[in-house]
C-alpha cells in the first residue's frame, strides 16, 4: 500500500514533525505533500486546484472533512485493506486548511472521513491521520500495538 497525505500548511512545531517522522519511518511508503495556506477569501478554491493537481486518475482519494464518515481503528484497518485489495494500492489522504476543502475535491473523493465533529489544528490533524493509517497497519498485521 502506497500512502500519500495532501495537506494544507506547514507545520512549525519541532515536536509534532519528529513524531510524524516517526510514524513515517516506519511506514515506509508514505509520501506527505504540503500545499501552501492561503489566507483570502478565494483560498480554498486556489487550495483545491493545487490538492487536485497532486493527485493521479488511478489514486484512491479519501479527504478528511467534519462531514464525513466515522470509523473506529479497525473498521478503518478494513476499509483501507479493502481499498488495496481490490481497487488500488495508491491511496491519497486529503487534510484541508482552516477554511475545509473546495466541492471539487470533495467530489473527487471515494470517501470523506471524519475523526470527529469537533474541530483540530490541520497540524495536529496530520499526527492523528498518520498514527491512525500506522495502526490500520498494525491491525492488518496483527501486531499487539493495538490494544
Amino acid at each position: 500500500m502506497r500512502i500519500k497525505v495532501i495537506t494544507v500548511g506547514k507545520i512549525k512545531e519541532k515536536s509534532l514533525v519528529n513524531l510524524i517522522e516517526n510514524y513515517t519511518k516506519q511506514m515506509g511508503q508514505v509520501e506527505i505533500i504540503e500545499i501552501p495556506d492561503i489566507d483570502d477569501s478565494n483560498g480554498i478554491e486556489k487550495e483545491g486546484k493545487q490538492i487536485l493537481s497532486k493527485i493521479q486518475k488511478d489514486e484512491h482519494v479519501v479527504s478528511l472533512a467534519i462531514e464525513g464518515k466515522t470509523m473506529d481503528s479497525i473498521e478503518f484497518s478494513q476499509y483501507l485493506d479493502k481499498v488495496n485489495t481490490h481497487q488500488t494500492s495508491r491511496i491519497t489522504f486529503i487534510i484541508g486548511g482552516s477554511y475545509g476543502l473546495s466541492d471539487e475535491v470533495k467530489k473527487r473523493s471515494q470517501l470523506l472521513l471524519s475523526f470527529s465533529k469537533m474541530t483540530f489544528p490541520h497540524q495536529l490533524m496530520r499526527l492523528i491521520l498518520i498514527e491512525q493509517i500506522y495502526r490500520a497497519q498494525q491491525i492488518l498485521k496483527k501486531h499487539p500495538y493495538h490494544k
